[in-house]
C-alpha cells in the first residue's frame, strides 16, 4: 500500500499515486466522450422523431444494460484482470463510434441505430463501472481511498459539464458528425493511456466455474444477510427510478419550454455538472464519518431541485435548479460507492458493485415512465409529478434503514 506523508493538498491526494493518476485520466475522458453521445443522440432523436418518449428510449437502452448484465458484470470483475476489462471496453467504444460516424456521414441514420449504439456502448459502461470502481481498493485503504472515489466521482459528474458544452457545441457548429469525431478521439487516448498500465492479477476463487443460477443465489445471499448493501442498493434503486430520467427530459424542456438551441441544451445540461463537480471537490477533501447522512440528503436535495426545475420557464432561473441537483448528486455519487465497497470483503467488491449496477437498473423502468407521461401530458409535468413521488419515497428510506443513520468507517 503507497505511503503518504502530509500532503499540501489534501483534495488531490490519490493522484500521487502514478496509476491512479493514469487511470483517473483514462476515466476522465471516457465520461466526458459519454457524456457527448447522450447530448448527441439524445438531440438527434428528438430532432428526428419530435417524441419526449422515443427521446426517453435513448436513456432506457443506455442503462438496460445495468439491469441485465450488472450481476455478471461484478462476478466478471472480480476474475478477469481489471485493467483488461477496461482496455476491452474502450475498443467497443471506438468500434461503435466509428459505426455510427460511417452511418452520420453517408445520411443513412435513422433514430433506432441511436438505441443499438448506445445499447452497445452502455453494456460496456455496466463493466467499467464494475471493474474500475472494484480496482481502486486495491490501490488504496481509508481516507485515502475515500479520496481516490470522490475524484472519480469528480471526474463523472465533471465531465457532465464539459461533455454537455463540448457536445452542444460541436453539434451545433459542426453538426453529429463532429461530435462523433470528438467521441472517437477521447476514446483512442484513453486506450493508449492504458497500454503502460499493468493488469491486476485475477484472483483464484473456489466457484470460478458456478453458473448463472448459483451466481445470481450469491447475490440474493449477499442482500438478504448484508444489510448495508441492502439499504444502499435501495437508494441507489429509488433515485435512478425517480431523480436520473430527468436527463431525458431536459432536451426537451430545454427546446419546448425554454426555447433554446443545441447549444443552449448542453449549457444548461452542464449546470449540473457543474454542482456535482464542485460538491465532489468538497467532499474529497473532507473526512465524513456521516457518509448515509450525505448519501440519503444527497438524493433528497436532487430530488427537491428536479421539482424546482420541473415548474421553471426561466433559462436562467433552470440553471440554478440544476447547479443545486449537481450538488445533491456529488453527495449520493460518491458516498454509494465508498458505503458499498466499505461493507463487503475484498474478493467480492466487483460483486458488491454489481448490486448497485442492477440498482442503477431501475433508470429504464423510470425512463420509461416519465417519457410516457411526457407524451400524455408534457415533460415538465411529468417530471414534476416523479420528482414529487421520489422526494416522499426517499423521505421514507432515511428513516426505514437505520444502518445509513449510524456512523459508517
Amino acid at each position: 500500500m503507497h505511503k503518504y506523508t502530509q500532503p499540501l493538498l489534501h483534495t488531490f491526494q490519490a493522484l500521487q499515486n502514478t496509476t491512479y493518476r493514469k487511470l483517473w485520466g483514462t476515466a476522465c475522458l471516457l465520461y466526458v466522450a459519454r457524456m457527448i453521445e447522450m447530448v448527441c443522440l439524445s438531440w438527434l432523436v428528438l430532432e428526428l422523431t419530435d417524441s419526449p418518449s422515443k427521446v426517453a428510449f435513448v436513456g432506457i437502452a443506455r442503462m438496460v444494460p445495468m439491469a441485465v448484465f450488472g450481476l455478471i458484470a461484478g462476478t466478471i470483475s472480480d476474475r478477469i484482470p481489471k485493467i483488461l476489462i477496461l482496455k476491452y471496453v474502450q475498443g467497443l467504444n471506438i468500434v461503435v463510434s466509428l459505426v455510427m460516424l460511417v452511418l452520420i456521414q453517408s445520411n443513412s441514420i435513422v433514430y433506432w441505430h441511436s438505441y443499438l449504439s448506445i445499447l452497445l456502448t452502455g453494456s460496456g459502461w455496466v463493466l467499467d463501472f464494475t471493474a474500475r470502481r472494484a480496482l481502486y481498493p486495491e490501490l488504496f485503504s481509508g481516507r485515502i481511498l475515500t479520496n481516490a472515489i470522490s475524484l472519480d466521482t469528480a471526474s463523472l459528474t465533471g465531465s457532465m459539464m464539459l461533455g454537455s458544452i463540448l457536445g452542444g457545441l460541436a453539434i451545433n457548429m459542426g453538426g453529429f458528425s463532429t461530435a462523433y469525431i470528438l467521441m472517437i478521439s477521447m476514446y483512442i487516448l484513453a486506450l493508449i493511456l492504458f497500454i503502460n498500465i499493468s493488469t491486476d492479477n485475477p484472483k483464484k476463487q473456489d466457484n470460478y466455474e458456478q453458473g448463472i443460477n448459483e451466481t445470481i443465489k450469491e447475490y440474493l445471499y449477499t442482500l438478504r444477510s448484508n444489510k448495508l448493501i441492502r439499504s444502499t442498493f435501495l437508494v441507489t434503486l429509488a433515485l435512478n427510478f425517480f431523480g436520473f430520467p430527468y436527463m431525458l427530459m431536459v432536451p426537451v424542456i430545454a427546446r419546448d419550454s425554454l426555447g433554446a438551441n443545441e447549444l443552449l441544451f448542453g449549457i444548461l445540461l452542464s449546470a449540473a455538472g457543474t454542482g456535482a463537480l464542485l460538491g465532489s471537490l468538497v467532499i474529497a477533501s473532507l473526512n465524513i464519518n456521516r457518509k448515509g447522512l450525505v448519501y440519503v440528503f444527497g438524493s433528497i436535495i436532487m430530488l427537491i431541485a428536479l421539482l424546482i426545475f420541473s415548474m421553471s420557464s426561466s433559462y436562467h432561473f433552470s440553471l440554478i435548479a440544476l447547479f443545486v441537483a449537481g450538488l445533491g448528486t456529488s453527495g449520493f455519487g460518491t458516498m454509494q460507492v465508498i458505503i458499498s465497497l466499505s461493507a463487503v470483503p475484498q474478493n467480492l467488491r466487483g460483486r458488491a458493485m454489481g448490486v448497485i449496477a442492477l440498482g442503477i437498473g431501475s433508470s429504464p423502468l423510470g425512463t420509461l415512465l416519465v417519457g410516457t407521461l411526457a407524451d400524455t401530458y408534457g415533460a415538465q409535468t411529468a417530471l414534476g409529478l416523479l420528482t414529487s413521488v421520489g422526494i416522499l419515497v426517499m423521505s421514507s428510506l432515511w428513516f426505514l434503514l437505520p444502518e445509513l443513520r449510524r456512523k459508517i468507517m
